[in-house]
């Protein structure tokens, strides 16, 4: 028995190729940037297959320039207005947005959002909103940064498969002083190796992400396994 059993699962495997659950992977990545020399909406560098546009924009935090690192830099030590949050509470006018957008007949299946970030300071904590429900509930659990770069990985388990463009909103809170800067670089450990990625499963609307063997497939591989297995016997 335990020799039929090592023949037919391999071979099982191999009949139910045909089965294709669709794979979580990467659906949009940005790569590290100046952030005061970019043009905005800034458009992903990796992008998943049958997503038609994406963006990355920000609103209410200084983009700064990169002068001793080539990471994705928003801050004001200039004592101006556009630093981010010292309150304990959402600004919603100042956020860290990133978009896409399926293809017609397309669906995204969001698993999460990967974020490789630290700040200089003492404290800067971030919560992930979407528009799926007017930026209203976070997304996840809140994130602490600390003065190392670190991935944290945000869970949107928690939405329903989206056919219409969707935009996330990263928000700060809890900044120990105004001076606060936001440093994101890139890693290995996000996918696509920058310094933020959305991950989920791309699919067409319908289920058409996954096929069912034909029944004279069924048969034909139970048949191999029974002629391995009296091979064995033989053997044997």
């Amino acid at each position: 028995m335990k020799k039929l059993l090592t023949i037919l699962t391999p071979l099982t495997l191999m009949g139910l190729a045909g089965v294709a659950p669709a794979q979580a992977a990467i659906v949009a990545g940005w790569n590290e940037f100046n952030a005061a020399a970019a043009t905005y909406p800034k458009a992903a560098d990796t992008v998943g297959a049958n997503i038609t546009s994406t963006s990355l924009d920000t609103a209410g935090i200084k983009r700064l320039n990169s002068f001793l690192t080539s990471d994705f830099t928003l801050g004001d030590a200039s004592g101006g207005t556009e630093h981010w949050n010292t309150g304990s509470t959402v600004n919603p006018s100042q956020y860290v947005e990133f978009a896409v957008s399926p293809s017609a007949g397309f669906q995204v299946d969001f698993t999460n959002l990967q974020l490789n970030a630290r700040h200089d300071e003492l404290q800067l904590d971030l919560v992930l909103r979407s528009s799926v429900d007017g930026f209203t509930s976070n997304l996840g659990t809140q994130v602490n940064l600390t003065t190392s770069s670190n991935t944290y990985s945000f869970d949107l388990s928690s939405l329903a498969p989206q056919t219409s463009p969707v935009q996330f909103r990263l928000y700060g809170l809890n900044a120990n002083s105004s001076k606060v800067f936001f440093y994101g670089g890139n890693s290995a450990n996000v996918a696509g190796g920058g310094f933020v990625a959305l991950n989920g499963d791309i699919t067409p609307t319908g289920g058409g992400g996954v096929s069912t063997p034909e029944p004279s497939g069924i048969v034909s591989l139970i048949a191999v396994g029974a002629l391995g297995a009296a091979s064995l016997r033989r053997r044997g």
